[in-house]
């Protein structure tokens, strides 16, 4: 008998279901930022991601679960952005830019920006919601980073969690929030370049270890 390649080979059942479960997940996504958490309906979601109701209540039993869902992939996205090592080698200013640039091209990506906006539709209801997202993981290569430039003597932070805060918090300000709440386009190369370079600017102003 001829052998078959596995690439004619029809999808494996697991597969197809992951392919539904990220269709669903995409659904709610859309239609919690159109239409609000609380204003979408399991039905709608069910229509919009074209599966049964009986599919998706197989895989989601809720709208917290889909919730849940969302934030567990943005916070994944997050977390699979690529690592950037500190070296005591180059210059510091270079390498914080570099890791700045990374960071706004992750949170003005479109992908993020429709799962924030999901995410955070829910979380402005219910403040309660957002104190148990684990916020951390959103910025823990940040984190790393600035331990290893603490250790070798270039940053003067006593609170690596608040400065990584601090670090990403000022660039959300100016190239993700005006499009989360204000609707506005995503930065510009000029402008993400200054928002980079200025925020970068400041936290060595407030950090690098003086010769």
């Amino acid at each position: 008998m001829p052998n078959r390649s596995k690439e004619t080979s029809e999808p494996s059942p697991l597969k197809l279901t992951d392919r539904k479960r990220a269709a669903i997940v995409q659904a709610a996504a859309t239609e919690f930022q159109t239409r609000g958490y609380f204003s979408t309906s399991m039905n709608v979601i069910a229509a919009t991601a074209k599966v049964s109701k009986r599919t998706l209540y197989n895989h989601f039993d809720s709208k917290e679960a889909l919730f849940d869902a969302i934030i567990e992939e943005l916070t994944q996205k997050a977390e699979l952005l690529p690592v950037c090592s500190f070296d005591p080698t180059r210059d510091l200013r270079e390498q914080l830019i570099e890791l700045a640039l990374v960071e706004v091209q992750f949170m003005t990506s479109q992908s993020v920006v429709a799962l924030a906006r999901a995410g955070i539709s829910r979380v402005l209801a219910e403040p309660e919601v957002g104190k148990k997202i684990d916020h951390r993981r959103f910025h823990r290569r940040v984190e790393h980073w600035l331990d290893d430039a603490h250790a070798a003597g270039c940053l003067n932070h006593t609170n690596t969690e608040f400065a990584a805060k601090q670090f990403v918090g000022m660039l959300m300000t100016f190239a993700f929030w005006p499009t989360i709440v204000n609707g506005e386009s995503p930065p510009s190369k000029k402008k993400r370049d200054c928002i980079v370079e200025s925020t970068v600017e400041i936290f060595l102003a407030s950090y690098q270890v003086s010769d």
